[in-house]
């Protein structure tokens, strides 16, 4: 009888092969670490910048927070953020804020028509849909303002730059879902229309390039390759909040798309070290890691996995990387989470290690829930 050698290496090449593939499964299912590391490094970060304020502040910076601390809460359970986000609340009586307008040369609208001041609102809807009692005081002022502004059309263009995309629509998108009543998610939808596509010569904005994939700050830099990477992240973060609360429909499926297209030049462009620029498409300008904008590009492109908007086959490696970065390095051993841009309205150069805010941290707890949940489910 002759001796088979190929015959008798089949089972073995098989036997190696499905070795093969399960270790490359557990390879990336183990790759980012356990939830409760994650939820751990989140926590770190929060403890650090609560003992190193005292203020209760209900502007955008402080609202960014307290939208990242509530979200981190609902991950983490932790009753002792649940009781100081309540604190917060109940010391601005559930009002919009009405700090006076910036220094900025965008022209946006004064006092609570102000997106920056509308961001507290997402707050109290979320302490709203936690609240046993479902205590309506809680959305009385935002409610009786975004009521106001969708009596008036000439409101549909108050979100003149980027970053009210953010500020405003995780606000009127939880007001939407909370109260189930369509008109404020169709009030949100016509807004963000005439910020992202109208041109100005219509009245618009035009933020989304259809060429990049990726939106303007505002008109300083239409038409030009200036990419802002924190515009880029509000931008994203809104999208999220208008996936998460709308109801099937055309609406969400064009902030569906407009994440998938957003979330594919990202991760071409993303740096070798897991983050992205200050200015997205000129990294050698802007050399310094940029963290504002890589923690709510994580949170969004994390979230687009988990929801199974973007692949996991794809993207997996794309949120690995940046987290690396996010907890080894920007998250550092006491707790402060560094490389954040300061406060500004385009690509700057004044990014270290060192440089930290509230806004940032509330940015990379949002990241910390998604990374987490994601880990969660491998």
């Amino acid at each position: 009888e002759t001796f088979n050698m190929a015959a008798l290496w089949k089972p073995v090449v098989a036997a190696v092969l499905v070795l093969t593939l399960f270790t490359s499964e557990f390879a990336q299912a183990s790759s980012l670490p356990p939830a409760s590391e994650i939820l751990s490094d989140g926590q770190r970060a929060c403890s650090y910048f609560l003992e190193h304020t005292t203020d209760f502040q209900c502007g955008w910076t402080r609202g960014t927070f307290m939208l990242g601390l509530i979200e981190f809460y609902k991950a983490s359970n932790n009753a002792t953020l649940l009781k100081y986000a309540q604190d917060w609340a109940e010391n601005f009586n559930y009002q919009l804020c009405s700090k006076k307008k910036s220094t900025s040369n965008v022209q946006d609208p004064p006092g609570i028509q102000d997106a920056n001041n509308q961001l507290c609102g997402a707050t109290y809807a979320e302490l709203y849909k936690l609240g046993g009692s479902q205590n309506k005081t809680y959305l009385a002022a935002t409610l009786a303002e975004f009521d106001a502004e969708i009596a008036n059309e000439k409101s549909n263009n108050f979100w003149s730059w980027v970053d009210a995309l953010f500020m405003a629509m995780n606000t009127y998108a939880r007001i939407g879902s909370v109260t189930g009543e369509s008109k404020y998610l169709t009030k949100m939808n016509t807004n963000f229309n005439v910020s992202a596509f109208t041109p100005i010569s219509e009245g618009g904005y035009a933020f989304w390039s259809t060429k990049y994939h990726l939106f303007y700050r505002d008109d300083r830099f239409l038409n030009s390759t200036v990419f802002w990477g924190r515009g880029n992240g509000w931008a994203m973060g809104a999208l999220v909040a208008a996936i998460e609360n709308s109801p099937e429909g055309d609406a969400r499926n064009l902030y569906i798309s407009l994440l998938q297209q957003q979330a594919a030049e990202l991760k071409s462009i993303q740096g070798k070290d897991g983050v992205w620029r200050s200015s997205l498409l000129n990294a050698t300008g802007y050399p310094s890691p940029e963290t504002t904008g890589s923690s709510l590009f994580t949170y969004g492109i994390a979230y687009g996995v988990n929801t199974g908007i973007l692949s996991k086959e794809d993207y997996m490696p794309v949120v690995e990387a940046a987290w690396s970065f996010l907890s080894t390095q920007a998250l550092q051993e006491d707790g402060l989470f560094g490389y954040c841009q300061p406060v500004g309205g385009s690509p700057e150069h004044n990014i270290n290690a060192s440089t930290t805010s509230d806004f940032c941290v509330g940015q990379f707890l949002l990241a910390t829930t998604q990374v987490a949940k994601l880990s969660a489910a491998l």
